[in-house]
């Protein structure tokens, strides 16, 4: 059950008499305040604020953020695909020495033991799809998807096919068409179905000799796995 105390004000949970912190004796030479400032900037009373025990407030915000979308208490059913899977053991490597402390200019021979990490995961990931090359050099989701379709459009220049169109669905991120329109391409709207899925039959008509991509993320943004993405593909 939730805590109905995230849900108070810290004015309702105020108790006159406590207090968060106690400053120590002053060490330096005491100052009036009356000096300092002129009297139009000074109030005539003390402002009104909450008085709390340091775990009041610890709590209370505590609280406050269970209500956003929480990485401890929540799946993420909309978000960058970059975050929405990363456990918390990936944040914990990610934040390793070898790969915090890393400089954007520092010389190749002190970073062996990253690039041979680098390799060999490209090489796995190349493996498990069935790609010929994998590159480690897009840093996020809409980077990724930048540079698949850059990879697109020279692979049907080099081909001299006219394939000018991005098919994308009306469930994808707003990233999807800016992408593609970065890259060159025209784009086309897949309309979802009563499920929240991709509705085949709109996607067949859409396709045609001039479609050049079909951009879907699965599970998509609304949280489902498309389960006819055999089919699809």
């Amino acid at each position: 059950m939730r805590n109905q105390q995230s849900t108070q004000l810290l004015f309702e949970l105020s108790r006159a008499g406590r207090r968060a912190h106690r400053l120590g004796d002053l060490d330096v030479p005491s100052v009036n305040v009356d000096d300092l400032f002129a009297d139009e900037a000074l109030a005539e009373t003390p402002p009104p604020l909450p008085e709390l025990a340091e775990g009041d407030v610890v709590r209370h915000f505590v609280g406050l953020s269970t209500l956003n979308m929480s990485v401890d208490t929540h799946f993420y059913p909309l978000g960058s695909c970059t975050m929405k899977y990363n456990p918390k053991r990936n944040e914990r490597i990610a934040s390793l020495p070898g790969f915090l402390n890393v400089h954007p200019l520092q010389h190749e021979s002190g970073l062996q033991g990253l690039l041979e990490l680098l390799y060999e995961l490209q090489g796995m990931f190349a493996e498990i799809s069935g790609l010929p090359g994998v590159s480690m050099q897009p840093a996020a989701g809409a980077h990724g998807e930048l540079a698949a379709l850059l990879v697109a459009a020279a692979y049907f220049r080099e081909q001299g096919s006219d394939r000018s169109v991005v098919l994308t669905a009306d469930s994808a991120h707003g990233t999807n068409p800016a992408s593609a329109q970065m890259a060159g391409f025209k784009t086309k709207t897949v309309k979802s179905n009563a499920n929240g899925l991709v509705d085949l039959e709109d996607l067949k008509a859409k396709l045609d000799d001039k479609t050049a991509v079909f951009m879907l993320t699965n599970p998509n943004t609304l949280g489902l796995f498309d389960r006819q993405i055999e089919e699809i593909n």
